[in-house]
């Protein structure tokens, strides 16, 4: 190979790399926000609406 071509092909790697590190953050930036919403979602929720003394024990015998 010559260096034109090596360097082409170098050049070409550079510039696969910063395609992907961008998805990446992309991706890492969506996640980010799906996250939050899902939990400002679950924090809007209403009240627990079950009452206290529900789930507290176990009725184990058969």
């Amino acid at each position: 190979m010559d260096i034109a071509a090596l360097s082409t092909m170098a050049s070409m790697s550079k510039v696969q790399n910063q395609a992907s590190i961008m998805i990446m953050r992309k991706v890492m930036d969506t996640s980010q926000q799906n996250g939050q919403a899902i939990t400002d979602l679950l924090s809007s929720s209403g009240p627990n609406l079950s009452p206290a003394h529900l789930g507290q024990t176990i009725d184990i015998s058969a």
